[in-house]
């Protein structure tokens, strides 16, 4: 039986279709993707940028995340550092529901959890477009759980997926990122990103990166 506890699969089986058949490649954008009891305990305690934090920074990049869960992690232990509500997600993220679910719903044949991070991004924080797998398609979808409440109509800090890796290409980008998600295919014409953000806010997401 599938467990809607954390995550609410009719919103994300309702965009099956949807993502299945979108060019150049698969991608979704989906509201209200946790249940939303759940959603506010995560959103509550998503954790504050501290010492923990790796600063993401380079010509492409700027950025700060911190891990929760290694691709090496063969077992998935308690972090106290965290709510139990994270906790609980970082364990149904390796579950089988959790995989079984989103095969079902990609029709992309996945088998597990790769890697999963806490993504912060503030003022002058920014991810030109590019494609992750630099040839190596074995990741198969990228996720990001969005955790941003009164975020407006317009403004940089969702992941936009383009044409190439000119911003003027741009040809999705969302907006409301208050419990909402958006997932892709890998492929060689992956290109996303996310703008520079210039106001004094903070866009907080989880990344989940499927193989």
């Amino acid at each position: 039986m599938t467990n809607n506890k954390i995550i609410n699969w009719d919103n994300v089986f309702s965009e099956s279709e949807n993502f299945q058949s979108k060019k150049p490649f698969k991608y979704a954008y989906i509201k209200g993707v946790f249940n939303n009891e759940f959603y506010e305990k995560l959103y509550k305690t998503y954790p504050k940028r501290d010492e923990t934090w790796t600063t993401d920074k380079d010509y492409r990049r700027s950025g700060f995340s911190k891990t929760l869960r290694n691709d090496y992690d063969t077992e998935i232990t308690y972090d106290d550092s965290l709510s139990p509500e994270w906790n609980e997600f970082k364990k149904y993220i390796s579950s089988n529901d959790f995989i079984e679910n989103f095969k079902k719903f990609s029709g992309i044949g996945i088998k597990g959890v790769f890697s999963s991070s806490f993504i912060a991004y503030e003022k002058g924080c920014f991810l030109l477009p590019h494609i992750d797998a630099d040839g190596d398609y074995s990741q198969k979808i990228a996720i990001l759980f969005y955790l941003s409440k009164n975020w407006k109509e317009g403004e940089a800090g969702g992941t936009h997926f383009s044409k190439d890796d000119d911003e003027s290409t741009i040809f999705f980008e969302p907006y409301d990122l208050d419990n909402s998600m958006v997932c892709f295919e890998e492929t060689p014409q992956s290109w996303h990103g996310c703008r520079m953000i210039t106001k004094d806010v903070r866009r907080q997401a989880i990344s989940v990166n499927v193989i």
